[in-house]
Protein backbone atom coordinates (compact mmCIF):
# COMPACT_ATOMS: atom_id res chain seq x y z
CA UNK A 1 0.00 0.00 0.00
CA UNK A 2 1.69 3.26 -1.16
CA UNK A 3 1.91 6.06 2.06
CA UNK A 4 3.49 9.63 0.58
CA UNK A 5 4.89 9.39 4.12
CA UNK A 6 5.60 6.78 6.57
CA UNK A 7 2.95 6.22 9.18
CA UNK A 8 4.00 7.26 12.27
CA UNK A 9 3.74 4.57 15.40
CA UNK A 10 4.28 6.10 18.95
CA UNK A 11 6.23 4.50 21.91
CA UNK A 12 6.37 5.69 25.35
CA UNK A 13 9.76 5.49 27.11
CA UNK A 14 10.94 3.73 30.23
CA UNK A 15 12.85 5.75 32.69
CA UNK A 16 16.20 4.00 32.21
CA UNK A 17 19.43 4.63 35.01
CA UNK A 18 22.54 4.17 34.25
CA UNK A 19 23.92 1.81 37.09
CA UNK A 20 27.70 3.62 36.28
CA UNK A 21 27.04 6.77 36.43
CA UNK A 22 23.39 7.24 37.97
CA UNK A 23 22.69 9.43 34.94
CA UNK A 24 19.02 9.33 33.89
CA UNK A 25 17.70 8.54 30.65
CA UNK A 26 14.07 8.43 28.63
CA UNK A 27 14.43 5.65 25.77
CA UNK A 28 12.72 2.15 24.85
CA UNK A 29 14.15 -1.19 24.11
CA UNK A 30 15.71 -1.64 20.25
CA UNK A 31 13.86 -4.44 19.68
CA UNK A 32 10.61 -2.93 19.38
CA UNK A 33 11.93 -0.10 17.08
CA UNK A 34 13.98 -2.50 14.90
CA UNK A 35 10.49 -4.63 14.26
CA UNK A 36 9.12 -1.82 13.30
CA UNK A 37 12.06 -0.69 11.36
CA UNK A 38 12.11 -4.24 9.64
CA UNK A 39 8.76 -5.75 9.63
CA UNK A 40 6.72 -2.74 9.04
CA UNK A 41 6.16 0.43 7.18
CA UNK A 42 6.00 2.66 10.03
CA UNK A 43 8.06 5.20 11.56
CA UNK A 44 8.60 4.95 15.18
CA UNK A 45 8.93 7.78 17.70
CA UNK A 46 9.51 7.85 21.34
CA UNK A 47 7.49 10.21 23.51
CA UNK A 48 8.75 10.77 27.32
CA UNK A 49 7.85 9.36 30.11
CA UNK A 50 6.42 12.33 31.12
CA UNK A 51 3.17 12.76 33.39
CA UNK A 52 2.81 16.45 33.54
CA UNK A 53 2.80 16.60 30.16
CA UNK A 54 -0.61 17.87 29.01
CA UNK A 55 -1.54 17.26 25.63
CA UNK A 56 -0.11 13.87 25.14
CA UNK A 57 -3.99 13.16 24.00
CA UNK A 58 -3.41 16.05 21.44
CA UNK A 59 -0.25 14.32 20.52
CA UNK A 60 -1.63 10.43 20.26
CA UNK A 61 -4.49 11.64 17.67
CA UNK A 62 -2.29 12.98 15.26
CA UNK A 63 -0.03 9.44 15.24
CA UNK A 64 -1.24 6.87 13.50
CA UNK A 65 -0.50 3.67 15.98
CA UNK A 66 0.79 3.01 19.74
CA UNK A 67 3.17 -0.23 20.63
CA UNK A 68 3.03 -0.35 24.16
CA UNK A 69 6.10 -2.09 24.97
CA UNK A 70 7.94 -4.29 27.57
CA UNK A 71 10.26 -3.24 29.93
CA UNK A 72 12.33 -3.99 32.50
CA UNK A 73 9.91 -2.16 35.19
CA UNK A 74 6.72 -3.77 36.51
CA UNK A 75 3.49 -1.88 36.71
CA UNK A 76 3.35 -0.74 40.11
CA UNK A 77 0.88 -2.18 42.72
CA UNK A 78 -0.69 0.83 43.58
CA UNK A 79 -2.75 1.18 40.25
CA UNK A 80 -3.88 -2.20 41.02
CA UNK A 81 -4.78 -1.81 44.86
CA UNK A 82 -2.28 -4.23 45.91
CA UNK A 83 1.10 -3.99 48.50
CA UNK A 84 3.43 -6.21 47.04
CA UNK A 85 5.95 -4.52 45.53
CA UNK A 86 8.53 -6.09 43.10
CA UNK A 87 11.23 -3.62 41.91
CA UNK A 88 12.57 -2.55 39.40
CA UNK A 89 9.49 -0.52 39.15
CA UNK A 90 8.53 3.02 36.96
CA UNK A 91 6.12 5.66 38.08
CA UNK A 92 6.36 7.80 35.50
CA UNK A 93 5.99 5.34 32.66
CA UNK A 94 3.05 4.15 34.91
CA UNK A 95 1.21 7.50 35.47
CA UNK A 96 1.91 8.62 32.09
CA UNK A 97 0.92 5.76 29.95
CA UNK A 98 -1.95 4.39 32.14
CA UNK A 99 -4.83 7.81 32.03
CA UNK A 100 -3.95 7.68 28.15
CA UNK A 101 -5.12 3.92 27.92
CA UNK A 102 -8.93 4.54 27.75
CA UNK A 103 -8.22 7.83 25.14
CA UNK A 104 -6.81 5.62 22.65
CA UNK A 105 -9.53 2.49 22.76
CA UNK A 106 -12.18 5.84 22.49
CA UNK A 107 -10.30 7.17 19.33
CA UNK A 108 -9.48 3.41 17.88
CA UNK A 109 -5.95 4.06 17.51
CA UNK A 110 -4.46 0.67 16.45
CA UNK A 111 -2.53 -0.84 19.19
CA UNK A 112 -0.29 -3.76 19.98
CA UNK A 113 0.28 -4.39 23.55
CA UNK A 114 3.70 -6.22 24.53
CA UNK A 115 4.79 -7.62 28.20
CA UNK A 116 4.48 -4.89 30.21
CA UNK A 117 2.48 -3.33 27.93
CA UNK A 118 -0.40 -5.80 28.02
CA UNK A 119 -0.18 -5.72 31.61
CA UNK A 120 -0.71 -2.04 31.70
CA UNK A 121 -3.84 -2.05 29.46
CA UNK A 122 -5.40 -4.58 31.60
CA UNK A 123 -4.46 -2.46 34.95
CA UNK A 124 -5.89 0.60 33.04
CA UNK A 125 -9.42 -1.77 32.65
CA UNK A 126 -9.52 -1.91 36.12
CA UNK A 127 -7.88 -5.56 36.18
CA UNK A 128 -5.56 -6.65 38.37
CA UNK A 129 -2.04 -8.54 38.55
CA UNK A 130 0.04 -10.78 40.04
CA UNK A 131 3.14 -9.63 41.62
CA UNK A 132 4.95 -12.59 41.35
CA UNK A 133 2.97 -14.73 39.19
CA UNK A 134 5.54 -18.20 39.41
CA UNK A 135 4.79 -17.78 43.54
CA UNK A 136 1.11 -18.56 43.27
CA UNK A 137 0.28 -21.97 43.40
CA UNK A 138 -0.39 -24.43 40.37
CA UNK A 139 2.04 -21.70 38.18
CA UNK A 140 5.17 -22.58 35.87
CA UNK A 141 7.97 -19.85 36.27
CA UNK A 142 7.37 -17.21 33.43
CA UNK A 143 10.72 -15.61 34.22
CA UNK A 144 13.97 -15.39 31.86
CA UNK A 145 16.16 -18.35 32.74
CA UNK A 146 19.14 -17.40 34.38
CA UNK A 147 21.31 -19.92 33.00
CA UNK A 148 20.39 -18.04 29.68
CA UNK A 149 22.54 -15.48 28.12
CA UNK A 150 21.04 -12.37 26.34
CA UNK A 151 20.91 -14.02 22.78
CA UNK A 152 19.02 -16.88 24.00
CA UNK A 153 16.91 -15.28 26.65
CA UNK A 154 13.95 -14.75 23.66
CA UNK A 155 14.18 -18.36 22.73
CA UNK A 156 10.66 -20.04 23.01
CA UNK A 157 9.82 -21.89 26.16
CA UNK A 158 6.07 -23.03 26.17
CA UNK A 159 2.90 -23.22 24.47
CA UNK A 160 -0.17 -21.02 24.52
CA UNK A 161 -3.68 -21.60 23.37
CA UNK A 162 -6.10 -20.01 21.51
CA UNK A 163 -9.61 -19.11 22.45
CA UNK A 164 -11.25 -21.37 19.50
CA UNK A 165 -12.85 -18.99 17.17
CA UNK A 166 -11.24 -15.76 18.81
CA UNK A 167 -9.37 -13.28 17.27
CA UNK A 168 -6.34 -14.56 17.28
CA UNK A 169 -7.16 -18.33 16.42
CA UNK A 170 -8.15 -16.94 13.09
CA UNK A 171 -5.56 -14.18 12.52
CA UNK A 172 -2.66 -17.24 13.69
CA UNK A 173 -4.44 -19.76 11.52
CA UNK A 174 -4.32 -22.22 14.36
CA UNK A 175 -4.91 -23.47 17.88
CA UNK A 176 -1.95 -23.49 19.77
CA UNK A 177 1.76 -21.31 19.29
CA UNK A 178 4.90 -21.86 20.81
CA UNK A 179 6.09 -18.31 22.61
CA UNK A 180 9.38 -16.72 24.64
CA UNK A 181 8.27 -15.95 28.24
CA UNK A 182 10.30 -12.65 30.19
CA UNK A 183 7.25 -11.30 32.45
CA UNK A 184 7.15 -11.34 36.64
CA UNK A 185 3.74 -10.27 36.86
CA UNK A 186 1.11 -11.57 35.21
CA UNK A 187 -2.81 -11.10 34.72
CA UNK A 188 -5.13 -11.78 38.13
CA UNK A 189 -8.17 -10.41 37.78
CA UNK A 190 -8.78 -9.97 33.94
CA UNK A 191 -9.94 -5.63 33.22
CA UNK A 192 -13.75 -4.34 31.58
CA UNK A 193 -14.28 -5.26 28.85
CA UNK A 194 -11.35 -7.59 27.85
CA UNK A 195 -11.74 -11.19 26.12
CA UNK A 196 -9.20 -13.63 26.48
CA UNK A 197 -7.80 -14.70 23.33
CA UNK A 198 -5.11 -17.42 25.04
CA UNK A 199 -3.76 -18.99 28.14
CA UNK A 200 -0.60 -20.83 28.79
CA UNK A 201 -0.91 -24.97 30.76
CA UNK A 202 -1.11 -23.12 33.92
CA UNK A 203 -4.06 -20.93 33.18
CA UNK A 204 -2.11 -17.72 32.88
CA UNK A 205 -4.00 -15.46 30.10
CA UNK A 206 -1.24 -14.93 27.39
CA UNK A 207 -2.94 -12.57 24.65
CA UNK A 208 -6.31 -10.23 25.16
CA UNK A 209 -8.49 -8.55 22.95
CA UNK A 210 -11.18 -5.24 23.75
CA UNK A 211 -15.27 -7.18 23.47
CA UNK A 212 -16.80 -5.66 20.35
CA UNK A 213 -14.08 -3.25 19.53
CA UNK A 214 -14.08 -2.01 15.50
CA UNK A 215 -10.86 -0.79 15.77
CA UNK A 216 -7.16 -2.92 15.94
CA UNK A 217 -5.78 -3.78 19.48
CA UNK A 218 -4.08 -6.73 20.46
CA UNK A 219 -1.96 -7.27 23.88
CA UNK A 220 0.23 -10.09 24.67
CA UNK A 221 2.18 -11.43 27.30
CA UNK A 222 5.08 -12.85 25.38
CA UNK A 223 8.02 -11.00 22.78
CA UNK A 224 6.96 -10.97 19.14
CA UNK A 225 9.37 -7.98 18.50
CA UNK A 226 12.40 -10.35 18.96
CA UNK A 227 11.30 -12.50 15.64
CA UNK A 228 9.72 -10.85 12.97
CA UNK A 229 12.00 -12.24 10.84
CA UNK A 230 11.51 -16.10 11.52
CA UNK A 231 8.27 -16.61 13.21
CA UNK A 232 5.14 -16.86 11.20
CA UNK A 233 2.57 -15.23 13.33
CA UNK A 234 4.86 -12.72 14.87
CA UNK A 235 5.18 -12.12 11.11
CA UNK A 236 1.04 -12.19 10.90
CA UNK A 237 0.68 -9.75 13.56
CA UNK A 238 3.02 -6.73 13.19
CA UNK A 239 2.28 -7.12 9.33
CA UNK A 240 -2.19 -6.73 10.03
CA UNK A 241 -0.42 -3.91 12.92
CA UNK A 242 0.55 -2.60 10.06
CA UNK A 243 -2.34 -2.42 7.67
CA UNK A 244 -4.15 -1.02 10.37
CA UNK A 245 -1.86 1.78 11.31
CA UNK A 246 -1.64 2.51 7.36
CA UNK A 247 -5.38 2.54 6.91
CA UNK A 248 -5.81 5.22 10.10
CA UNK A 249 -3.08 7.36 8.02
CA UNK A 250 -4.77 7.10 4.44
CA UNK A 251 -8.47 8.30 6.09
CA UNK A 252 -7.79 10.14 8.83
Amino acid sequence: MYTPTKPIVALFADIITKPEDKRVYHGSGANYINALASATNCAPIILPALPEVNNYKKILDSVDGVLLTGSLSNVHPGFYSKEKLVEPSDLARDRTVLPLIDHIFNKEIPMLGICRGFQEINVAMGGSLHADIHDVPGRMDHRASKKSDVENQYDKQHEVYLTANGKLERLAGTNTLEVNSLHTQGIDQLGKSLVIEAVAKDETIEAITLENYGGFFYGVQWHPETSVASDDFSKKLFSNFNDAVENRNLNR
